[in-house]
């Protein structure tokens, strides 16, 4: 059987030497000075050795303390985020989603919790495209790439196809009959490397124009917004703008659309898998994906 320490002792001895005094401690953990100073002793005596210098200049650590702090910090780390895991487990999904893809999960998001109203979606944004489960505090992600990667479940959403973008007005003042017109517009990019404007490009058989030029956005999702509010013509997923493009805020000047073989998808690890809340949630938005 494995001997601990005593464990509100490891926390009262943390809490000290987080605060360098055990009057501040005592206040923050609402005891008095006296439980302790006695809670510290305590585990001095466990261990045969002492963890604090007391001087006139206040507490300091000893290179023992020094030792243990860390295992004691990572500790109760884990333990917290543990017991998170579990205290939402019934009621609260993690939901993480690259901000590019938000415009088009919000109104998915909403329409599921005016379904299921007990259970909540916890909403985390990232420029990223990845998710790491064992590293960060997700039940589930929207990702992007070529393939979900291994080791997770995931449901297809939809695949990326490109097409240029932007609104009624800015199409009526400079119409766009072919590819080469666009080199009279300015250019919105998602990428600092300009590729997803070159590849549609390409595909459309351009020549004047430079795809070297015009302003760069972190995201899709700023590009058509950028778009949107008149400043050029964005490359952007026909997908990720359906609803903009239905409401007549954006339109599309060219039937073309270039697959890049990526896709979005819905992800969640293995040890989520039986949670009901993720199966609620991975057969909806499964019924709700989209379609090209």
């Amino acid at each position: 059987m494995r001997r601990l320490p005593p464990l509100n002792a490891l926390q009262i001895f943390e809490t000290v030497a987080r605060y360098g005094s055990f009057t501040r401690a005592a206040e923050h953990l609402c005891l008095t000075q006296g439980a302790v100073s006695r809670q510290i002793l305590t585990l001095e005596q466990y261990y045969g050795l002492p963890l604090f210098r007391r001087s006139s200049k206040g507490l300091t650590l000893t290179a023992e303390g020094e030792q243990l702090l860390p295992a004691v910090r990572d500790g109760f780390g884990r333990i917290e985020e543990a017991s998170q895991r579990l205290t939402r487990q019934r009621t609260e999904l993690a939901l993480k989603v690259p901000t590019c893809v938000m415009r088009w999960m919000l109104p998915r998001i909403m329409r599921f919790q005016n379904e299921h109203p007990d259970l909540q979606i916890q909403i985390t944004t990232t420029w990223g495209h990845e998710v790491d489960f064992q590293a960060e505090p997700f039940d589930a992600a929207i990702i992007y790439g070529s393939s979900p990667g291994a080791d997770v479940h995931a449901v297809p959403l939809f695949d990326e196809y490109l097409t240029p973008v932007c609104t009624p007005e800015l199409l009526s003042r400079r119409p766009l009959v072919k590819a080469d017109d666009l080199a009279h517009q300015t250019l919105l990019h998602p990428t600092r490397d300009h590729a997803d404007w070159r590849l549609w490009l390409a595909r459309a058989g351009a020549k004047k124009v430079d795809a070297d030029l015009g302003p760069t956005f972190e995201s899709l999702d700023l590009a058509a917004t950028a778009a949107m509010q008149g400043f050029g013509v964005a490359i952007t997923d026909r997908t990720l703008v359906r609803e903009d493009v239905e409401t007549r805020r954006l339109v599309m000047p060219f039937d073309l659309a270039v697959p890049t073989g990526s896709r979005y998808y819905f992800v969640y690890p293995e040890c989520v898998a039986q949670q009901k809340k993720v199966q609620l949630f991975s057969e909806w938005i499964g019924q709700d994906r989209a379609t090209p």
